[in-house]
């Protein structure tokens, strides 16, 4: 079984915990991933704001965490940069591990340092967590604004380099930015229906469609906030949202973004990455083979193959 989850947070987590990839406490671990078929994991830096005073020396710090211990796995995994990347993982069956960043505090000094960044390997980025910085508004903020000049200017710079925009956690406003700036598919990495479930975190029917029509996916999240009003959830919630995505626009445009490890509590049915065998055998319930696979990883994988540069 293929799978392809676009978010976690499990770098930061371990490396805060003094933990390792291969095997921890975390949601995330190279030891579950490999129950899967060459899976694709995104795996998401993410520094809260106000906790850093140089947010670049954090991120280099997880970003050579992370390659140290690729570099202890590499029988495990290896860091893809490319689709070419991914599908020589999936030849030698391995791991593809894949950094990303999410919020732009990191961006703020210019776009010099998006460039360093795309040659220490991000491939996707969110340019805000939940609140303002200067690249635009957030999610949480009150004031409904959207893109800066200059966050406007990076999301030209990240479709020039290859690098997935995501909205995930980006302002309603900030939304519509981008998706008049960009000229390659985009992504919300993590993020589910807001007709479901009324969240600012969650989407629109008609920012759903958006997406859809940029050729981008949405990764569903299995925070239980997210999924449903009463903080609890469980797998039929997971499931209801990718359902009704894939009523409205169909099933190429969905697909998984689990949060795990940056979430305060889980889906019953949804606690760790093993869990996808589960959710895989009633996806193939629901949506055949080839329904489920694209759900699971092949839509998801199709936007690495077009936005990601050779």
């Amino acid at each position: 079984m293929f799978i392809f989850d676009a978010h976690c947070d499990t770098l930061t987590k371990a490396m805060d915990k003094k933990e390792y990839l291969k095997q921890n406490n975390c949601q995330v671990d190279l030891k579950r991933l490999s129950q899967f078929s060459s899976p694709v994991q995104f795996f998401a830096i993410c520094l809260h704001p106000k906790e850093y005073t140089n947010p670049l020396i954090e991120v280099l710090k997880i970003i050579d965490y992370f390659y140290q211990e690729t570099e202890k796995n590499k029988e495990l995994i290896q860091p893809a940069l490319s689709y070419i990347d991914i599908e020589n993982n999936i030849k030698n069956n391995k791991i593809s591990g894949i950094l990303t960043l999410e919020g732009g505090e990191v961006l703020e000094e210019g776009l010099d340092v998006l460039w360093l960044l795309y040659q220490s390997g991000i491939r996707s980025i969110a340019l805000t967590w939940n609140y303002k910085n200067r690249l635009g508004y957030g999610a949480m903020e009150k004031e409904e604004k959207g893109l800066t000049d200059y966050g406007k200017a990076v999301i030209k710079e990240m479709n020039q380099l290859g690098i997935i925009v995501d909205v995930s956690h980006l302002s309603y406003k900030g939304f519509w930015d981008v998706e008049k700036i960009a000229t390659k598919p985009f992504i919300a990495s993590h993020s589910n229906v807001q007709s479901i479930c009324c969240h600012p975190r969650n989407l629109t029917d008609t920012q759903i469609q958006a997406i859809a029509n940029a050729g981008g996916v949405i990764g569903i999240n299995s925070y239980p906030l997210f999924l449903n009003s009463s903080g609890k959830a469980t797998l039929k919630d997971f499931l209801l949202h990718i359902d009704y995505i894939v009523n409205l626009v169909g099933i190429d445009f969905v697909g998984l973004g689990c949060d795990f490890d940056g979430i305060e509590s889980y889906t019953e049915g949804l606690e760790d990455l093993s869990a996808i065998k589960k959710l895989s055998s009633l996806l193939i319930k629901e949506y055949g083979n080839k329904g489920a696979e694209k759900i699971l990883g092949l839509n998801f994988l199709r936007v690495v193959k077009e936005v990601l540069n050779k």
